[in-house]
């Protein structure tokens, strides 16, 4: 263990890392060098026992020799620059930006091109006369492999530091390597976790940086408060360097993800559901008796002879659960009394209330009648003020009520459900502030059961730009929030651009940052670009198609759509998971033509899917027509 004991300063390889505190095995770090911080030592140990291992101890660098190093403005990139600068070794780098080039040259770097295409290909060999290089240490995919073993002098080594190639099971050929190359993929788990490997490397890794050899990479820190900002910036790759997270004890303190399942009632008690026979109701009731509530008094106009009562309450009862069906209207005073006093008769005192009691009657306000918005009014606010008031008295554990986002964004049609739920926010408002329990959930539409289900009404939720939430996510987030002491919260899955077309309180400032102004095209500005296509030959609107497509996909990556070469696969441009499904999600909105994630998996180019719109605009337009 290299003299260790318990007080050292370490750093080292750490599975689980981001936490205040973490594991690992005492052969996994070394001794941090005097007088360098422990922000700066973050910055060591994966960077530089991945060049360490893969130019020193496998690829040979030697004096005189020349390295091409892909996303040289990254962390391993940097730890390249100082291994073969110290070795005697001439260094051609690449990087995404102007900024990280300039960065790259004033730290040493003999050469920089640009890395978000294939030109650095000629302009290496223009570089090296003609000869190539001795080493390639590569983070690309795709193409950009088979280029750069091509690039490779006689005896030369490639390092494969990516992984998506490798995991797709991806071919190369084996031609160039009649010049006794030599190809490297490089894992340093496997290394380390070699003990006689591993031992030696970290053995090699401490004494050069003990003696100075490898010196601290330029680096970002966030407080572990920021974590989301810090992964924000590597999403976008606007990074040089290392991203380190702190934990100062001066920093903000850090928001903690209550862990699910935090509905825990004690087994005595008994749980209250408004609108419980059916619908979001009966879901929350299932969740409850999940979470070990043995007591349920499920309530609607109809109690026992609700369409879906018989069912769930012969699943409740298989599972354990004593559960009664209460026929009542949650408005009327008297009949929640009575419901309220039969639960007191079990001997299991009430201990929470869930209000899912709703009524919808979807209309334009020119249409509606008092009676009309009275009707909708009343089951949701009426009855949570009655529970509210009957209540007063109790030592309740829960209070939760079913809003809608609605009560902040409006819909068309629902100015009454709107205001009902925007009541219920206020209600729990009040109650935290009397300090009582109390807790409001603004949900987007919830698809597989109740109201949206019934209705049919989910496809134009979706073409507004509110996405369907299942059941399940409701009810999961339902415990998160609660574990974490929320009074009013709101949670959907909403495409803001479409939205704020069709929705004008969107456009209030106090929704700027979810719906900036320029999120996605208008509808007339969609109609105005479908029938410019309509109008043009295949191959012209296939073109205009291509690169309207490169410009969404420039502003998820940041870049100019220059850059963007359209026959090339899309994945060689970094998009990741999160910002394919960015791009995608805006196609849609530009388009209205759904591209699957699968297509992006498959690394198609921006050509490749200009063509799939195109063949699938064709059928629309004719159901236009």
């Amino acid at each position: 263990m290299r003299g260790l004991k318990p007080g050292d300063r370490v750093c080292g390889l750490v599975p689980a890392a981001l936490a205040s505190h973490a594991t690992t095995s005492a052969t996994a770090v070394v001794r941090i060098p005097d007088g360098l911080g422990f922000t700066e030592a973050a910055t060591f140990p994966v960077a530089f026992l991945t060049v360490h291992q893969t130019l020193v101890n496998q690829a040979r660098l030697a004096p005189g020799e020349t390295v091409l190093v892909h996303g040289g403005a990254g962390a391993v990139g940097l730890a390249v620059l100082q291994c073969a600068r110290r070795r005697g070794a001439r260094v051609i780098a690449t990087a995404g930006t102007e900024t990280k080039r300039d960065l790259l040259r004033t730290l040493g770097a003999e050469h920089v091109l640009d890395s978000r295409s294939l030109d650095f290909v000629p302009r290496v060999r223009e570089l090296t006369g003609g000869r190539g290089v001795d080493v390639v240490v590569n983070s690309l995919s795709g193409e950009a492999i088979t280029r750069g073993i091509d690039l490779l002098r006689p005896n030369g080594r490639f390092v494969e530091l990516g992984k998506k190639d490798i995991f797709l099971n991806n071919p190369i050929t084996l031609r160039p390597f009649d010049r006794s190359l030599t190809f490297i993929g490089f894992n340093l788990d496997a290394v380390i976790g070699s003990p006689e490997l591993g031992a030696l490397l970290l053995t090699d890794f401490e004494a050069e940086a003990a003696s100075g050899t490898y010196r601290p990479l330029p680096h970002t820190v966030y407080p572990a408060a920021r974590i989301e900002e810090a992964f924000h910036l590597l999403q976008h790759s606007r990074h040089t360097g290392k991203v380190v997270v702190t934990f100062d004890p001066l920093d903000e303190p850090v928001p903690v993800e209550p862990a699910p399942g935090t509905l825990r009632p004690d087994g005595e008690g008994t749980y209250l559901v408004t609108g419980g026979l059916s619908g979001l109701g009966a879901a929350t009731a299932r969740r409850l008796a999940d979470r070990g509530a043995r007591h349920l008094a499920l309530l609607s106009r109809r109690g026992p002879d609700a369409p879906e009562a018989p069912a769930l309450l012969r699943e409740l009862a298989d599972r354990g659960v004593h559960v009664t069906a209460h026929a009542a209207d949650v408005t009327e005073e008297a009949a929640v009394r009575r419901v309220i006093e039969a639960v007191d008769a079990t001997g299991h005192p009430l201990r929470g209330v869930v209000h899912a009691a709703m009524h919808m009657d979807d209309a334009v306000l020119s249409d509606l009648t008092d009676d009309r918005f009275a009707a909708v009014l009343a089951p949701k606010a009426a009855g949570a003020a009655l529970l509210d008031r009957l209540t007063a008295d109790r030592d309740l554990d829960l209070f939760l009520v079913h809003s809608s986002v609605s009560a902040g964004i409006g819909n068309p049609g629902q100015a009454a459900y709107a205001a009902a739920n925007a009541y219920l926010e206020a209600l729990v408002r009040a109650r935290r502030g009397a300090g009582r329990p109390g807790t409001a959930l603004a949900w987007g539409p919830v698809g597989g059961t109740g109201y949206v289900a019934r209705s049919g009404t989910g496809t134009a939720m979706t073409e507004r730009g509110l996405e369907l939430l299942t059941p399940d996510e409701v009810l999961t987030t339902t415990d998160r929030l609660l574990a974490a002491g929320t009074d009013v919260a709101g949670a959907g899955r909403y495409r803001w651009g479409a939205a704020r077309h069709l929705l004008p309180a969107l456009a209030a400032p106090r929704f700027a940052p979810l719906v900036p102004s320029a999120s996605a095209a208008s509808p007339d500005a969609r109609d105005e670009l479908l029938r410019a296509l309509a109008g043009l030959p295949a191959d012209e609107a296939v073109h205009r198609i291509t690169d309207a497509l490169a410009q969404l996909l420039a502003g998820v990556l940041q870049t100019d759509p220059a850059d963007l070469d359209p026959a090339r696969n899309v994945t060689d441009f970094g998009l990741d998971s999160l910002l394919g499904m960015q791009f995608l999600v805006q196609a849609r909105d530009l388009l209205g033509v759904r591209l699957s994630p699968a297509d992006l998996a498959t690394g198609r180019t921006l050509a490749h899917f200009a063509r799939l719109v195109h063949q699938r605009l064709e059928p629309a337009a004719g159901e236009r027509e």
